[in-house]
């Protein structure tokens, strides 16, 4: 059997090859060297805290503004990616496609300068917010299918009709900032009247992928409203924030959706107690009725006759009192300056007078 000789292009790519498939490997380490190059790439050092090893490191410039972390010398961070040799030169680096920052203390302040920035950018306000529509049925959920979180969303979701899209994702630390981004633009695409994303609550350091910059940017920006149930305790997600609505629990978040359909049908059972009731009001009023209709029908006849002799003495008294009747009879008005005059003393000589008769006026000078 011959043995197998590799040329160094093919040894090399047998080694990246057999590297890339070991996704998850995690390397935590100080920041010792960085630069970033135009083109967006950012190459970098890491080392132990003795300062015995260091690693060449690079990330890619598309992964470096994902991750929504500034690397600066001294900064402690764990990487995931992979190594690599370099073909051309033989060097080994290793190929970070997520940074997470190392620390309670490095977590915070980062949150706290992020959130500053948003906040200044209008990305929080009220006036932002969209209201979520009333009996939704097209709902879009992003979670992980892994866990409680999307059984307890489910169990608590009534049943009215709901047509749910369900988008499987990691939800958990900075290694779900990909699954997460991708989830929401493959939404974008759906037919969905509102996006929910739910997870259960965790640490600052398990909630770094929704602290993420470019993440909330495409929440702010989805064509339909965001309803984030992403449980929390001291430090508000940034991403629940920029939400148009924010639930702390997948349970709330499903009892939100529920509220409007629930609403209804409890004033449809409240229209048909108040239907059933005028329904047997009106079936004894109408047996009542057919009791006493002849004595009813009687004592409206008279009452209608009444009103017919007290209009004919209307008429008659209007008629009498009708001024154009007496003009008729040979009276006459005559009013000074539209006034009616009543006596001669309201007169002098010069004055211009109308005097209406039954078929005319004359107007005259004293």
């Amino acid at each position: 059997m011959d043995e197998k000789i590799f040329t160094v292009v093919e040894y090399i790519g047998l080694i990246n090859a057999f590297f890339e498939r070991q996704q998850d490997i995690k390397v935590v380490g100080e920041i010792s060297e960085l630069k970033r190059y135009p083109s967006g790439h950012v190459y970098f050092s890491i080392k132990d805290k003795d300062g015995e090893g260091v690693m060449n490191c690079i990330i890619w410039g598309r992964n470096y503004d994902l991750c929504g972390v500034k690397l600066e010398v001294g900064m402690e961070v764990i990487l995931m990616g992979h190594p690599n040799i370099y073909l051309k030169t033989g060097r080994f680096s290793f190929i970070a496609d997520i940074v997470e920052l190392v620390g309670e203390g490095a977590l915070k302040k980062a949150y706290d300068e992020l959130k500053r920035k948003l906040e200044s950018e209008g990305i929080f306000a009220e006036s932002k917010k969209r209201r979520i529509p009333e009996f939704v049925q097209k709902i879009g959920v992003i979670t992980s299918l892994e866990g409680a979180v999307i059984h307890d969303f489910e169990n608590n979701l009534g049943k009215f009709g709901f047509k749910v899209v369900i988008m499987n994702s990691r939800v958990e630390g900075q290694a779900a900032l990909k699954d997460l981004k991708s989830a929401i633009k493959t939404m974008r695409k759906q037919d969905i009247e509102v996006l929910v994303i739910i997870r259960g609550g965790g640490s600052l350091e398990s909630l770094q992928a929704f602290n993420n910059e470019a993440l909330i940017k495409e929440i702010s920006t989805f064509p339909v409203p965001v309803i984030a149930g992403i449980g929390h305790d001291k430090d508000v997600p940034l991403l629940a924030l920029a939400a148009d609505c924010m639930v702390s629990t997948p349970t709330a978040a499903a009892n939100l959706l529920n509220h409007s359909w629930e609403d209804a049908y409890a004033r449809i059972r409240q229209v048909s107690y108040i239907f059933t009731r005028i329904t047997q009001e009106f079936k004894r009023i109408n047996s009542d009725l057919e009791v006493s209709w002849s004595s009813m029908i009687d004592h409206t006849a008279k009452q209608i006759e009444r009103i017919r002799e007290r209009m004919m003495f209307a008429e008659q008294a209007i008629r009498q009192n009708d001024p154009v009747r007496q003009l008729k009879l040979g009276y006459s008005i005559v009013r000074k300056d539209g006034e009616i005059l009543r006596s001669v003393r309201g007169i002098k000589t010069g004055d211009i007078l109308d005097t209406q008769l039954s078929d005319g006026n004359i107007r005259s000078k004293i």
